[in-house]
């Protein structure tokens, strides 16, 4: 089986009780845990050469939307998970905060490789004529290609600020995203290129003139010395072939086996989407990709255009209600019908802080409730997200510091200093009440470790982050594990006040003995820290690895 299968096969396995046996004796039964377990680095085997290019239907894709807006009752656990309950690299992924040492200096760099577009005169190959705001392609005087679009008129930084903050943040928490940056052109770096095409609202495609660039530039947002100001988007490696899907699986791609709804880092995306009030988490703002190297091809997932975040709505403020309701919301207009429309919407109730350089967002952020939001269209990965799968957004939220949220607000370059500093603001305070909503609401034993002399270490993540209180006591039961046949023995018991405690009873001597631990703490205010997470490790070259995590091993 591919590795990809077998990540999602060992995350369906669960040890449930005290002692059990999952196989009769003389039966052939495949391990539970690998010599090269936990994997961190998940490989595309598969030659994906045959992808083609799908297009995403944007009226069928809301429509399939809205129609399965619910929740399901009982969502799997996540399937591309590794052993110990983490999301490994790939092409959907890359662990960064909390993972590997983040400056605040690297978010303000993110996914950048270049200063943005060369300087000199930037050859226009296609433009975009419908919406509000102009947008145009462009190939600099190295031959970059890249992707310019505009402010609205008198919105000076609230549009291209935003797609490049928010897109710093996304890089910090792990997913591929373009190089985006402000930039500053005047009319006359734009020249025709030989090709390009335009097409007129309500006419047909024709050879692009110098004054249909006038007329486009007309729309967008102008500097006080008569410049522009955009962001420029460099192209993404590798040929295009469409959007990501949050349902289901891509059918030419070899490598795509894990259901889209059933991935964590797509499901905690919706967490994310929450705090940065990233209304359009839909596949239109997305990418997909096909690289080749070495003569093998895959494909690479992108996420894009974060233009209609934070205050932002792209080519206006954020409309008031923006994360209170879907584009389309049956709930809501049910919920209007009952009350004959005496009931008046949260968002009517809300004061705002309004600015031409970030547009429209809460004032109060402290009362943010990420439980409560919602993108404009319902997102199905977002609705198959666990407890656990929050968990696991929120811990990556809380590793973000706030000179990280200051550096990525410094770099959308509003130059508006009381706008950044409540955007700054904002933004912790967003962070903040989504740590507080999801940190604490599974077992938030977490990084446990275990010396050769029986010393096991682990954090508790809510309380490192602030969000709750120190539980009564933390409890330990410690078992022998059979990594064939998942049967265990009894060793005993252990409870300590402080996350550290030592084994009840001499561990195991034998290379290759696999222990199962099963955490919980006692807490008068969180029943759910109750509900053990189980820890396994396995002893190799006298040292006692971490081999498998499992916060909720059934579906809750």
């Amino acid at each position: 089986m591919t590795r990809a299968t077998r990540l999602r096969t060992l995350a369906g396995i669960t040890a449930v009780g005290l002692a059990t046996t999952l196989a009769t004796a003389g039966s052939a039964v495949s391990p539970r845990f690998f010599d090269d377990d936990p994997v961190w680095m998940e490989h595309d085997t598969e030659n994906a050469s045959a992808v083609k290019p799908i297009e995403v239907d944007l009226v069928s894709d809301l429509a399939v939307n809205i129609i399965n807006a619910a929740a399901p009752a009982r969502p799997s656990r996540a399937g591309n998970i590794n052993t110990v309950d983490e999301v490994p690299d790939s092409s959907w992924f890359t662990n960064r905060l909390g993972a590997q040492p983040i400056t605040a200096a690297d978010v303000a760099r993110g996914p950048d490789r270049t200063s943005g577009p060369a300087p000199g005169a930037w050859t226009v190959t296609s433009s975009k004529s419908d919406g509000v705001t102009p947008g145009f392609t462009v190939k600099d005087a190295d031959g970059r290609r890249w992707f310019l679009k505009f402010d609205p008129p008198g919105y000076r930084g609230m549009s291209t600020g935003t797609e490049v903050a928010v897109t710093k943040l996304m890089w910090a928490l792990g997913y591929h995203v373009p190089e985006n940056h402000i930039a500053y052109m005047r009319r006359q770096q734009l020249v025709v290129g030989s090709g390009a095409k335009f097409t007129p609202p309500g006419g047909g495609t024709r050879p692009m003139r110098a004054s249909d660039i006038d007329r486009l530039l007309a729309r967008a947002d102008r500097e006080p010395d008569g410049s522009y100001r955009v962001v420029a988007s460099l192209a993404l490696e590798g040929k295009p072939v469409g959007r990501i899907r949050f349902a289901g699986t891509r059918p030419d791609d070899p490598n795509d086996l894990v259901p889209h709804e059933d991935r964590r880092e797509l499901r905690g995306y919706g967490v994310f989407a929450a705090w940065l009030n990233h209304v359009d988490a839909k596949a239109i703002n997305s990418l997909d990709t096909l690289i080749t190297e070495h003569g093998r091809s895959y494909v690479r997932h992108h996420l894009i255009d974060f233009g209609s975040a934070l205050g932002s709505g792209g080519v206006g403020p954020a409309d008031r209600w923006a994360g209170t309701q879907y584009l389309v919301d049956p709930v809501e207009i049910g919920r209007q019908l009952v009350g004959f429309g005496f009931g008046a919407p949260r968002f009517q109730r809300v004061a705002f802080e309004e600015s031409p350089s970030i547009g429209r967002l809460p004032r109060d952020n402290t009362r943010f409730d990420p439980t409560s939001w919602k993108p404009r269209v319902p997102n199905q990965a977002f609705l198959h997200a666990r407890a656990d799968d929050r968990f696991w957004a929120a811990q990556k939220l809380a590793a973000l510091t706030p000179d990280m949220v200051r550096a990525a607000v410094r770099a959308g370059d509003f130059r508006d200093r009381s706008s950044d500093a409540f955007l700054v603001r904002a933004l912790l305070e967003r962070r903040d009440a989504t740590l507080r909503a999801y940190l604490p609401d599974v077992n938030p034993i977490a990084d446990p470790s275990l010396d050769a002399d029986g010393r096991l270490t682990f954090r508790n993540a809510a309380v490192d982050a602030d969000v709750a209180r120190r539980p009564e006591a933390y409890h330990g039961v410690w078992l022998t594990f059979d990594n064939t046949t998942g049967a265990t023995q009894f060793l005993g018991a252990s409870r300590s006040v402080t996350p550290y405690m030592r084994a009840p009873a001499p561990l195991p001597t034998r290379e290759g003995t696999f222990l199962r631990i099963e955490l919980s703490s006692t807490s008068a205010e969180h029943a759910s820290w109750l509900e053990p997470a189980h820890a396994f490790f396995r002893l190799r070259d006298g040292g006692w690895q971490l081999v498998g995590f499992e916060r909720l091993p059934e579906p809750r």
